[in-house]
């Protein structure tokens, strides 16, 4: 096992999990994507396309917004990475506030 650590994308708290280093991590979303099935940081996360983090902060600090986000792991069909398209990461932002 390792720890690992995700960025809430809502507020920029560090949230941490302890996880097999075999899991290949594609992407973090706001948004469940496609027909994932997506599994709780206290389930069995393993056998599951991602996981649901509830952003709770760090434990040392209560820095958490409380709102939820997703892990997506890379997923294969017949031995090939399947593409999805575009994700949160890949998308234009336009912020005209000062």
């Amino acid at each position: 096992m390792v720890s690992v650590t995700y960025t809430c994308p809502y507020c920029d708290a560090v949230v941490e999990i302890d996880r097999d280093p075999y899991l290949r991590d594609k992407s973090v979303t706001k948004d469940p994507k496609g027909d994932r099935e997506y599994a709780s940081t206290t389930g069995d996360y393993e056998s599951a396309d991602g996981i649901e983090f509830v952003c709770i902060g760090s434990a040392d600090a209560d820095d958490g917004c409380g709102r939820t986000f997703y892990l997506n792991y890379v997923k294969y069909d017949e031995g090939r990475e399947v593409d999805e398209g575009p994700s949160l990461e890949d998308t234009p932002r336009f912020d005209f506030n000062p």
